[in-house]
């Protein structure tokens, strides 16, 4: 057991629903507000930005962009539409920090603070390893799109990798409690977005459940 002092710097896609935003949007929510509890998770991504070239023997070039969020503790990739808007928040830890779970801390961004239940997932992912796993999704996505059945096939190639390290944060709602109850039932908000659910999040849902016992979750 350690004093913790120093705050952890996160590169976040913002905390914009706290628990009343979240209470007048879920009427479920609003029934059980009194009876669980809500922890913050700050769980890491690595935001990649491919660029590629397809190329044609007879039909010319034509130039490819694809922008994904790389799990940074699996490597599974998934494609996202737009980059998320980030900016810096900080934990400053309450007292001491014990295990690998979550603490209390200071949450502290944009003007504001909240004291929270908190923890950081680690990244197991390195930027290489992430540069590389993106770059396969993106030719295997861009051979989908540019060679059709019967089609004239292209030359794809990735001409330019971009890729930064970010924290999203998810409100993790269990019972107020026992610790038996909260390993067992669980239920997901996205911090950044407010939207809600179980199987949207089974990344967040499976580590949760490692970080607390492995016991498979309900809603």
């Amino acid at each position: 057991m350690t004093p913790q002092t120093d705050a952890i710097l996160l590169n976040s896609t913002r905390v914009e629903w706290d628990e009343n935003r979240l209470a007048r949007r879920y009427a479920f929510f609003r029934r059980l507000r009194g009876r669980v509890r809500l922890d913050l998770l700050y769980y890491p991504y690595w935001l990649a930005e491919l660029r590629g070239r397809a190329k044609w023997r007879f039909f010319g070039e034509r130039p490819l962009v694809l922008l994904l969020a790389v799990d940074a503790r699996s490597g599974r990739c998934l494609r996202i539409s737009a980059p998320p808007a980030l900016r810096e928040e900080s934990l400053v830890p309450a007292g001491t920090v014990k295990g690998e779970g979550f603490f209390p801390a200071v949450l502290e961004g944009a003007g504001d603070s909240r004291t929270v239940q908190a923890h950081v997932a680690g990244n197991h992912i390195g930027e290489e390893c992430a540069k590389r796993a993106a770059e396969t999704f993106a030719l295997s996505a861009w051979g989908r799109r540019c060679n059709l059945p019967l089609g004239p096939r292209a030359d794809i190639v990735c001409t330019d990798r971009q890729i930064a390290l970010l924290h999203k944060p998810f409100w993790i709602m269990t019972p107020d409690g026992d610790a038996e109850q909260r390993k067992e039932k669980l239920f997901i908000f996205d911090a950044s977005t407010g939207l809600g659910g179980l199987s949207e999040y089974w990344n967040i849902a499976e580590y949760v459940m490692e970080l607390r016992g492995r016991n498979a979750p309900s809603a």
